[in-house]
């Protein structure tokens, strides 16, 4: 199946926010989300390609 739907709008390659000890920041990330929400962004893509996963 092929959808074709040009992709538009903002898309963020969403950082995560971490504690010196390494450990996520759920609250810090969840503002972040809802930052971008709230400032029109059509996509958020985590994991991305940031270099956090290296």
């Amino acid at each position: 199946m092929r959808i074709n739907h040009p992709l538009t709008g903002s898309m963020v390659a969403l950082i995560t926010p971490m504690f010196e000890d390494g450990s996520v920041d759920f609250v810090a990330l969840e503002s972040l989300v809802e930052f971008h929400i709230a400032s029109g962004t059509k996509a958020i893509i985590s994991m991305g390609t940031t270099g956090e996963s290296a």
